[in-house]
């Protein structure tokens, strides 16, 4: 069953439809994922052939899968599903018998020629150098606990901001990451970031504000993953905000980078200028569904953006207004735990901390204490205040390569 639209019942959910896989980052659609000592490349048509029946499909080739299998997702190639799911894929089901519902053995696969292009995002909005994902064996980090600090808080040449009342800020815990993408779709769900189709994602384009980058590391038959949620940083000295020529990306005096969209003229002049790939323009008033309903889909607390806009994580600053909001009519102070964004909600192993660095109690502040903790590109002094706990492996002898 596919990690989206499971066997085919979520089919016509365009969200989940255009969510990365977690491995796979591959979006509208599924493949036949292949092991690389096969020698296919990503979108070689192949034919499957399985006791008696066939099926055309694409390959993609994926780093630990056992040389001797093949997967294919189900619930795709579906007819009759509505305007979303139809055609979407191809039908794994041609495939499945009474007998093997699941997996068999002797199938045989053989290359076509023919190419298909995958709306995969696993090279969309890279990174440019650093280490983005730090991992430590259990042993180093029990001998040197702040081996993954290794950077310095640099001087700048800009001055500080004032501080307000409260200074938001995020801790992401990669030792705890699954990469299941909730936190993509909660934020989706959340801020009304439209979907754009396979063609759009094929050129770059999807508009996810927070994405969920994959890395590997070994060997291509016995590779270790790792998954790093990356929204934006908010960094306490933005690049972005210094090139604006028209000051639609500020800072507020709380530690948020603030998008005013209805100052943007689209120059794209942040996007080129965060090193961390987070801003997303919309290129193209993407379709939005018709009829009555329509505006049932949309969050009444946060604009439905128009084209020629950027758009970026806010740290859900509805949610941070409605606590404040409440807080204030109950006659007391914001507490800790009072505002939960988006992704953190949806995480379903806590990765994601957030709440005010400002209070010394607070959850976010106790992980941003920790020897582990870190920030993204830190050799670049933009200050985030969006930081990551590395990732501590091998905790017995003996599990190295697991």
């Amino acid at each position: 069953a596919d990690t989206a639209v499971w066997d085919g019942r979520y089919a016509n959910n365009a969200w989940l439809q255009e969510m990365p896989r977690p491995f796979s980052e591959l979006t509208w659609g599924n493949a036949v994922l292949v092991s690389p000592a096969l020698g296919l490349g990503d979108g070689d048509v192949v034919e499957l052939r399985f006791h008696g029946r066939t099926l055309l499909a694409p390959a993609m080739v994926q780093p630990g899968q056992a040389e001797d299998s093949v997967c294919l997702a189900l619930g795709y190639g579906r007819r009759g599903a509505g305007h979303v799911g139809d055609g979407v894929g191809v039908d794994a089901y041609t495939l499945r018998t009474a007998d093997a519902p699941w997996f068999g053995a002797g199938l045989t696969l053989r290359r076509t020629g023919a190419r298909e292009a995958l709306a995969c995002t696993q090279r969309h909005f890279e990174l440019d150098g650093g280490d983005p994902v730090r991992r430590l064996r259990y042993a180093e980090y029990r001998a040197h606990p702040e081996a993954a600090r290794r950077e310095e808080k640099a001087r700048s040449l800009y001055a500080e901001f004032p501080r307000g009342e409260h200074a938001w800020a995020m801790s992401i815990d990669l030792g705890a990451c699954i990469g299941c993408k909730a936190c993509v779709v909660a934020c989706q769900a959340e801020n009304n970031v439209p979907v754009v189709g396979a063609e759009q994602v094929r050129r770059g384009r999807e508009m996810h504000w927070l994405r969920v980058d994959r890395y590997y590391e070994g060997t291509a038959e016995r590779p270790r993953c790792y998954h790093q949620p990356v929204p934006c940083m908010h960094c306490e000295h933005a690049p972005c905000e210094l090139v604006c020529p028209v000051e639609a990306t500020v800072h507020d005096s709380e530690g948020l980078n603030v998008q005013v969209y209805n100052r943007c003229i689209g120059t794209r002049f942040c996007s080129n200028n965060c090193p961390y790939k987070v801003r997303r323009f919309n290129f193209l008033r993407y379709p939005e569904p018709a009829g009555e309903n329509a505006p049932a889909l949309h969050n009444p607390q946060v604009s439905v953006r128009r084209s020629g806009v950027m758009e970026k994580c806010t740290f859900c600053i509805q949610r941070i207004a409605a606590a404040r909001s409440d807080a204030d009519a109950g006659g007391r102070p914001l507490a800790d735990g009072d505002v939960v964004t988006a992704c953190q909600a949806a995480c379903p192993t806590r990765a994601i901390r957030f709440g005010d660095l400002a209070d010394p109690a607070s959850e976010v502040s106790a992980a941003k204490r920790s020897p582990l903790d870190y920030a993204l590109l830190g050799e670049l002094n933009t200050r985030p205040r969006t930081t990551y706990l590395a990732r501590v492996t091998d905790a017995r002898p003996g599990l190295e390569d697991v």
